[in-house]
């Protein structure tokens, strides 16, 4: 793992435990990837980390394979950096996928194995993902 993701991991390790989430590693998934969620009412959610440096990407790709069947249980944890540094955790429900637009896309290619989810992050999309930012999300 690159120094930025191991930032942008940490960055989400702190702001779950301000927020008072339970975050554990998922044992039968990837290192540093895919980690369970559980909130203080019970609840319980699959989390998907990614991170993007909105300097220079203006988009990040989710295999279509890697994420896996979207429910209301799975989130992708998506750390926004700035100039290499972490910003804003975003918790989006991988259930956005389902009505593509501007922000999120739905990437089908011949090779199923190449088909993507797509996220958008350009400048007018800040204030739409707002949104999904961890204090303003009701688990």
């Amino acid at each position: 793992m690159n120094t930025l993701n191991e930032n942008a991991l940490n960055f989400m390790k702190s702001e779950l435990k301000k927020a008072q989430i339970e975050l554990s590693q998922k044992e039968s998934g990837r290192e540093a990837v895919d980690f369970i969620i559980k909130i203080d009412n019970g609840n319980s959610y699959q989390l998907f980390f990614k991170s993007i440096d909105a300097v220079a990407e203006k988009s990040i790709k989710i295999s279509k394979q890697d994420l896996g069947e979207l429910n209301e249980n799975l989130l992708i944890g998506l750390v926004l950096l700035i100039e290499s540094e972490a910003k804003v955790l975003y918790l989006i429900p991988s259930t956005v996928f389902l009505n593509p637009n501007s922000i999120f896309k739905n990437n089908d290619v011949m090779l199923a194995h190449l088909s993507n989810w797509e996220i958008s992050v350009f400048t007018n999309a800040i204030p739409k993902l707002s949104k999904y930012a961890l204090e303003n999300v009701k688990l």
